[in-house]
């Protein structure tokens, strides 16, 4: 009976067993973990703020932002931590044991002394640096503790069999001594002035590099698990060292920005080509969220480029904005891709979303860092020095930077590894990284291969979600997705101002062409109709549109193209009006005006193939929009004088001989009636003088050649009120 009892119910169980491991593998990945920087020293803001952060994260509503691991930083930038204040201390250590499903982790990675200490032994865990201290607690500044106050240590010291290591950091009279347990494995430790503890012991001995006396001081050799007293569970210098001993992601190693506050959310697109057009833009967007009250800021990246400089310095810009009195934070979501420097702007963020929806048939999964555009237009050189500076930055912001030499080297094989004694224990290597550590006898076991070699590395949401690439997935594209991962209902839209969006409308490419072009035209009537004001006044009206709202935007390119093109205005100023004939000064002149507007909006002079390609096509844009103001020029001038009021627009240029004004020539109609008519030259034609015909004076034109003064000329054209004359 029995065993058929058995064999009924062990399936069931096998059963359940299986149905529930998945769901007790989603609930461990969807739990998240954060650092907490504990400020020195601690003050009831920084408790309060510590407090309000945590609690918003353990009680969040959305599964993936519910923190099941928190780290405290009791050494921020690896300075010594010393708090005299009892009080404040013993809130936070409260705080800190009350939460029982929570792993609480202190990172002690330079000296923590004072009443620091309280809120360290508070935590479950403890990890320190090579440089790390515990104790004492009764320093200059802190007086011996009164009865309440170690009782409070006591009770927040969970290890009765090592209360006397803490109790020797602030009564130096304690005789610390060390034996295995009577009864179980283990070691204890008490005071050698209590009896009844030491007789607890066997084998009792005095614990080395504890000196009688003197108040307890544990560095890492002494309080380590392996040969010390077992105060530190785990050793690790930085931040990525523990997050990795604990497979944390690598964005949890940055503090929460939000601080515990409601979170207000902004969203903002990015669109086109990264540069410094779009990082300006960005700035001015940044600091709208900040005026209206915004602490997240939504980037939705649908952007690219090869411009990594301009990348970095948005980035840059952003990590900036993560900081100071007003930290943002920045979500970095990627619906569909972030190749190049799109990819460059997400590692700035503070996080990174990207869209992985639930099955095949609903979409396909974003792309993370696909370099390929990239390394086929740069030089060797170029992307070596862009793979040190992209390392940095991944670096600083937590990220393995192994991810950014698989991104930018195609031959580069990437592998996951975990202890061989400590499961959790996992980090990311190149091949030849795990190699060496093979060697050193390190205990390292390869895991995966996340990165073969050969193979382009631009991971899908699943793979840059389990390397710690991105911090969260969303089954859409859609933001509100986003927003209800941090708890927001909707994200609202900034406004960077309406010089902002008109400066961004005069620099859509069409617009800008329409602007040229209409500046051509203007210049070319106002130089082959003299009078017509109107034309010039269009003329610099659009140059001026077109450099301000490139200025706007443009780095040191924008001095260079402006001189440029005022050199070229100057040169075609200086063929038509001083040196006789059109040849080289003229030509060099619309090839400064073309080279001008080209570099206008560009950030850098072009330093590789790709960069001369764009330069030219913009070039060559604009040099057929000036041939086009051309052949509209013409039109307008000889349609013009046709159009009922248009001679209105028309002024008579003043003569240079004031005695024989009233006889210059009063309108259009009488200027035709000289076609074919012979005269003599009264000024010199630079083109433009004065020529006698028979009594009357008459501002004419060259018809490009220098006339000097008392040459037969004869008029061989006659449009509106421009006459043109030729040397006979």
């Amino acid at each position: 009976m029995y065993p058929s009892a058995r064999s009924t119910i062990h399936p069931v169980l096998v059963a359940l067993a299986c149905a529930l491991a998945p769901a007790v593998a989603v609930a461990q990945d969807a739990a998240d973990a954060m650092f907490v920087t504990v400020p020195n020293p601690l003050t009831s803001d920084a408790v309060t703020r510590i407090k309000n952060q945590i609690t918003a994260r353990v009680n969040s509503e959305n599964a993936q932002r519910r923190v099941a691991t928190v780290v405290f930083d009791f050494n921020p930038d690896g300075k010594p931590a010393l708090t005299p204040d009892f009080g404040e201390c013993s809130n936070l250590a409260e705080f800190i044991g009350a939460q029982k499903a929570v792993t609480t982790i202190a990172f002690v990675h330079a000296p923590v002394t004072g009443h620091t200490v309280l809120p360290v032994i508070a935590c479950k865990e403890v990890v320190m640096g090579k440089s790390g201290v515990i104790g004492p607690v009764v320093v200059e500044g802190v007086v011996g503790l009164k009865k309440y106050q170690k009782d409070a240590y006591q009770e927040r010291f969970n290890d009765p069999g090592r209360w006397a290591l803490v109790q020797k950091m602030f009564d130096a009279d304690v005789r610390l001594m060390r034996g295995d347990k009577r009864e179980g494995k283990g070691k204890l430790y008490a005071d050698g002035r209590d009896e009844k503890a030491l007789a607890e012991l066997s084998g009792p001995s005095p614990v080395q590099g504890v000196t009688d006396g003197q108040y307890a001081a544990y560095n890492l050799d002494l309080a380590y698990n392996v040969g010390g007293v077992g105060l530190a569970k785990r050793k690790a210098d930085t931040r990525a060292e523990l997050a990795s001993l604990y497979s944390l992601p690598p964005s949890v190693t940055r503090d929460d920005p939000l601080q515990g506050r409601t979170p207000v959310a902004f969203q903002w697109t990015l669109k086109g080509d990264v540069d410094g057009a779009m990082k300006e833009s960005v700035g001015r967007v940044v600091r709208d969220v900040r005026k209206k009250k915004g602490n997240v800021f939504i980037l939705i990246l649908n952007c690219g480029g090869t411009d990594l400089d301009a990348a970095r310095e948005l980035a840059t810009d952003l990590i900036a904005a993560q900081k100071g009195d007003e930290p943002l934070q920045i979500i970095a979501f990627v619906p569909e891709g972030a190749p190049d420097a799109a990819a460059v702007v997400a590692l700035g963020c503070t996080e990174i979303v990207m869209t992985r929806p639930k099955s095949e048939g609903d979409g396909k999964e974003a792309e993370f860092g696909n370099f390929e555009r990239y390394i086929k237009s740069a030089k060797p050189t170029a992307i070596a020095s862009q793979k040190t500076a992209l390392r940095q930055l991944a670096k600083e912001q937590g990220y393995p930077e192994v991810l950014i030499d698989g991104m930018l080297d195609v031959s580069t094989e990437i592998v996951r590894v975990r202890g061989g004694t400590d499961a959790r224990k996992k980090q990311l290597m190149t091949r030849e990284q795990f190699r060496d550590a093979q060697e050193r006898k390190e205990d390292w076991v390869e895991d995966k291969v996340v990165k073969a070699p050969g193979v382009p590395f631009h991971p899908g949401a699943t793979l840059a979600a389990e390397i710690g690439l991105a911090r969260f997935t969303v089954p859409t594209t859609n933001v509100n997705d986003v927003c209800a991962i941090y708890g927001v209902s909707e994200a609202k839209n900034p406004d960077p101002g309406l010089l902002d969006r008109f400066a961004e409308f005069l620099r859509i490419p069409a617009v800008t062409i329409i602007l040229v072009m209409l500046g051509f035209i203007g210049l070319i009537l106002e130089l082959k109709v003299p009078g017509l004001t109107v034309p010039g006044i269009i003329a610099a009206l659009c140059f001026i549109l077109v450099f301000w709202s490139q200025s706007r935007f443009s780095g040191e390119m924008f001095v260079l193209a402006l001189l440029l093109f005022i050199m070229g205005l100057v040169l075609v100023g200086l063929e038509i009006f001083v040196l006789p004939g059109f040849g080289a000064c003229g030509i060099f002149g619309i090839i400064c005006m073309l080279g001008g507007l080209g570099l206008v909006t560009m950030e850098k002079v072009p330093d590789n193939t790709a960069g001369w390609v764009g330069f030219g096509v913009r070039v060559s844009t604009y040099m057929f929009a000036m041939m086009g103001a051309v052949v509209f020029a013409f039109l307008i001038a000889k349609y013009l004088p046709q159009v009922p009021g248009a001679n209105r627009l028309m002024l008579t240029p003043p003569t240079e001989n004031t005695q024989t004004a009233e006889a210059v020539l009063p309108g259009a109609s009488e200027a035709l009636e000289l076609l074919g008519a012979i005269g003599t030259s009264t000024t010199a034609l630079r083109p433009a003088g004065v020529v006698r015909f028979g009594d009357k004076f008459v501002d004419v034109v060259s018809d490009g050649g220098f006339i000097p003064l008392g040459t037969r000329v004869q008029v061989v054209a006659v449009e509106g009120t421009r006459i043109v004359v030729k040397e006979v």
